[in-house]
């Protein structure tokens, strides 16, 4: 009998386990697709009460499943998930992740919208999503660019560590393709200082005197530097008069894809 009772007994703690992690998986999906969500939205949504959905997600806070935004209080997924996720995937699909992204922002915009990463020491568009205007700079899929020019190439370059970009500029012949080429090492330095400072990159006219464009950073979730979100368009439209409203813009899609990507909203200047 007292067998039959302590079997019994671990049966029903077994079951509460079961029962306990079906509940974090529940709101783990909750949480998934989402920039972030209440504390009510998730209670509301796994049909728990608020004090039991409070315990399992202050407990998945500490092991990393969840994070919580200090300022608007609200949970997304954790890096220590993306984390495990990356140490059996080795390249997450960026492109899923950042093409309905890219989708807004060329709507936000009305320009195109492109996804770009470092490939063998070169920047390579990796996706592209046209905007409504018909007159376009056009980006090329899959052709490397040098760094040191141009907006989202300086923004790969610039969240390099400093000596790799030391190399870098090395190894390049620096040519003036047009009045605002940037022609010197110390002028790159300059712009990777500025680009860190205020976490984004523009360029008017310094690869195609006609093409102007902003980008921003996009880290994975190791913190490091993963792509840049970048718009493109005629510099009739798109200058350092009118970049201002798109700033904002840019930066908001390269921050909701670091977030899908288990990365930093931000990340500190060097």
């Amino acid at each position: 009998m007292q067998q039959a009772i302590k079997t019994n007994g671990e049966r029903a703690t077994g079951d509460g386990n079961v029962r306990v992690v079906e509940r974090v998986v529940q709101l783990l999906e909750a949480v998934s697709g989402r920039e972030g969500t209440s504390l009510k939205e998730l209670s509301e949504r796994c049909g728990l009460p608020v004090s039991t959905t409070s315990r399992l997600l202050d407990s998945m806070q500490r092991t990393g499943l969840v994070e919580r935004e200090p300022m608007s209080k609200r949970y997304q997924l954790g890096r220590m998930l993306f984390r495990l996720v990356g140490n059996n995937e080795p390249r997450k699909d960026i492109i899923a992740a950042a093409h309905p992204i890219l989708e807004s922002l060329a709507l936000a915009t009305s320009e195109d919208a492109l996804l770009a990463e470092l490939q063998d020491g070169s920047a390579v568009f990796i996706d592209h999503v046209e905007g409504s205007h018909p007159l376009k700079i056009v980006g090329v899929i899959g052709r490397p660019e040098p760094l040191h020019h141009g907006a989202f190439r300086k923004v790969l370059l610039a969240y390099q560590d400093d000596q790799w970009i030391a190399e870098y500029l090395k190894g390049i012949a620096f040519r003036k393709l047009t009045k605002s080429t940037i022609t010197s090492a110390a002028g790159v330095w300059k712009e990777v200082r500025k680009i860190r400072a205020q976490g984004y990159a523009t360029s008017f006219g310094e690869w195609i005197a006609e093409a102007g464009g902003v980008a921003a950073p996009v880290f994975d979730y190791t913190g490091r530097i993963r792509a840049a979100v970048h718009i493109v368009g005629p510099i009739s439209r798109l200058n350092s008069r009118t970049a201002v409203r798109y700033v904002p813009q840019v930066i908001r899609a390269a921050e909701q894809l670091s977030t899908a990507l288990g990365g930093p909203r931000h990340i500190s200047t060097r």
